[in-house]
């Protein structure tokens, strides 16, 4: 029997996988709004990727007023104050931990190998690898820093090369480079990064400012993981332009792209030539949350005859958020498994 580590090795190889792999997310947005019947669909059609739907998550106590309302606060690690608005749905800034980037202080402790939490999990990694393929990470560069300062304000220093901004992306690729090897030291088998760096239609910077600012300080990171001898994954959602380019380069293993920004008669066959995997996220503007279920079957089915006929490469993501009919998820995770 094939397991479901080798079918995403198959996928990631273009070796013929028995069946396109599929990886679900655990949002508890959707959860908390479909309760036990999410929670039983998913475990009805179990994924190749290492995850347990056992309960139903809800928000805090003190979180949803007298008329139904959810509101929170929440500081993260690095500072940062964030506004939530919907239960499981991420939220937007509120408050920055700094005015400057000459006024940031330290930041949060890197994981420690060697250390009692480094023990636990690199005992459950690997056990996960005996039937899973391991990910771990979300190694961030630009979107880290514009969660620390103001968008418009980070987009201006990043167009003047401010040398504060420019310090402060040299702390912050050294901070990866231990995250980094704290999850190769852990065994596991792909690291993800994840830098949104498109709109609908373009790219947010120009490509000379990526290569300049950023390209490199990717580079270094990721030939951390490919001297380990393992995979490097990629999320970027909107349109990525010349960007996406550059990623290749890079030599990117796989791809999680905003998958209707792109020529579906183009970039699988793009994708095939370069060895890069990609993650199949359906449309969750439109698609799911007001598309029919007939119209979610034969997206999932044009997906599928594509990856079938490349010989992998496609593995379908599947994560549901609050907006979307439960009809229409019986018919997204149905036609998965119909036709993958």
């Amino acid at each position: 029997m094939v397991t479901s580590r080798q079918r995403m090795l198959d996928a990631f190889s273009f070796h013929h996988p028995d069946r396109m792999p599929v990886v679900y997310h655990p949002s508890p947005a959707g959860l908390h709004v479909h309760g036990k019947k999410l929670l039983d669909l998913f475990n009805a059609y179990p994924p190749d990727n290492a995850i347990v739907f056992d309960e139903i998550p809800g928000p805090p106590e003190g979180a949803v007023d007298e008329e139904g309302r959810y509101y929170e606060l929440r500081a993260d690690d690095w500072g940062t104050t964030w506004k939530f608005l919907i239960f499981g749905v991420h939220g937007h800034p509120k408050r920055y931990p700094f005015a400057s980037w000459a006024e940031a202080g330290a930041f949060p402790a890197a994981p420690k190998v060697g250390s009692e939490t480094f023990q636990i999990e690199k005992r459950e990694v690997e056990a996960q690898k005996k039937e899973f393929l391991t990910f771990q990470g979300w190694v961030s560069i630009f979107e880290k820093v514009h969660a620390l300062r103001p968008f418009e304000e980070l987009l201006m220093d990043l167009g003047t090369e401010d040398p504060e901004l420019m310090a402060f992306l040299d702390r912050l690729e050294a901070y990866w480079a231990q995250v980094v090897d704290y999850h190769l030291a852990l065994g596991v088998d792909v690291v993800t990064f994840g830098d949104d760096w498109g709109t609908q239609t373009g790219q947010m910077i120009s490509t000379d400012l990526f290569r300049r600012v950023f390209k490199l300080r990717y580079r270094r990171l990721m030939d951390r993981v490919r001297a380990a001898g393992r995979k490097v994954f990629f999320h970027s959602c909107g349109y990525l332009g010349e960007i996406f380019d550059e990623l290749v380069d890079l030599g990117i293993d796989g791809f999680w792209p905003q998958i209707t920004r792109y020529d579906p008669a183009v970039f699988p066959q793009r994708c095939k030539e370069c060895g890069i995997a990609i993650y199949i996220h359906p449309d969750r503007q439109r698609l799911i949350p007001l598309g029919t279920p007939t119209e979610i079957d034969r997206a999932i089915r044009e997906y599928a005859d594509v990856y079938h006929k490349l010989g992998g490469g496609g593995i379908f993501y599947i994560e549901i958020e609050n907006d979307a009919p439960f009809e229409n998820v019986e018919a997204l995770i149905e036609s998965v498994d119909r036709y993958r």
